[in-house]
């Protein structure tokens, strides 16, 4: 006799996230991303909320994801970590404003220019 599983709903899911976290003690870890339901049945995908969630969970996944396949009663659960990404647009910068920028970096810059004040020739 086989009993029905009842599908799961991102409610149910985001409460055995939780209890995940507290049942394996992986708190910190698993508050770094948000777990939602994949686009096909049986998957989830977590969605990263720091850049360095993907390779800390990587040694965790099993123990989360059968946790997570136990509780849902749906032992071919499956997910898909989504990494976070920074990127940072590129300035281009005038002489003047790489100067002013490199400046509030290192103000000891200012003791050099007085050194060197023709630096950019």
């Amino acid at each position: 006799m086989v009993a029905d599983v009842k599908p799961l709903t991102q409610d149910d899911l985001d409460a055995y996230w939780q209890e995940a976290a507290s049942q394996l003690g992986l708190q910190e870890l698993l508050s770094q991303a948000l777990p939602r339901l994949g686009e096909k049945q049986g998957t989830i995908e977590i969605d990263a909320q720091s850049v360095v969630f993907a390779d800390d969970f990587r040694a965790h996944r099993i123990d989360v994801m059968q946790f997570l396949r136990q509780k849902a009663g749906m032992p071919l659960l499956d997910c898909k970590v989504n990494p976070m990404f920074v990127t940072q647009e590129e300035l281009i910068y005038s002489p003047d404003n790489k100067y002013k920028a490199m400046l509030e970096a290192n103000p000891a810059m200012l003791s050099l220019r007085r050194l060197f004040p023709d630096i950019e020739r």
